[in-house]
C-alpha cells in the first residue's frame, strides 16, 4: 500500500493547497520588491514536475513540516 502525506500550505491569497512533501525540488525566498509576487509570499517551491507554488510559510516553516513527515529537505 502506497501511502501520500501532505502538508498543508497556503497561497499567497490565503487558500489551503495540499502539497506532497516528497515532490519538492528547491525552496527559495522571494527577491525583495519584486513585482511578480505579493508581498504575502514568503516562500517559492518548485516542483518535480516543473511548476512552481508561492506560499505564505516561510522556507523554514516548509521544512519543518518536511522533516515532521519524514521527507528530509
Amino acid at each position: 500500500m502506497i501511502l501520500m502525506l501532505m502538508i498543508i500550505l497556503h497561497s499567497g491569497a490565503g487558500v489551503e493547497m495540499a502539497v506532497n512533501p516528497a515532490l519538492i525540488t528547491n525552496m527559495r525566498n522571494p527577491e525583495p520588491n519584486n513585482p511578480s509576487f505579493t508581498p504575502t509570499v514568503r516562500c517559492l517551491i518548485n516542483m518535480a514536475d516543473g511548476k512552481f507554488v508561492t506560499v505564505k510559510e516561510t522556507c523554514e516553516e516548509v521544512r519543518r513540516m518536511m522533516r515532521q513527515q519524514g521527507v528530509q529537505p
